[in-house]
């Protein structure tokens, strides 16, 4: 989820709604997975996050994660057309 935010959200509102969505659906159907499987998830995910951010970092570009989510949270509502 987080890693998806590092990157700036999809312009097609359809597209921005499924990758919104994914990671609950997969968080349903991988749940009757080995714990083991789920620990490798999340160490794997936690570790190219940040391995990402670093890289961006490093070529110069601050990731602004806080505002993506944000921005991101804003999906099914209507932009105020006078700004």
């Amino acid at each position: 989820f987080l890693q998806q935010k590092l990157n700036p959200a999809p312009a097609d509102p359809t597209q921005q709604m499924i990758f919104a969505w994914m990671p609950w659906v997969f968080m349903f159907m991988l749940g009757g997975f080995a714990s083991g499987l789920v620990v490798y998830w999340i160490a794997n995910n936690t570790i190219t996050f940040t391995q990402q951010y670093l890289i961006m970092r490093s070529q110069g570009y601050k990731p602004d994660i806080l505002g993506n989510i944000k921005g991101g949270l804003r999906f099914g509502r209507k932009s105020d057309p006078k700004k």
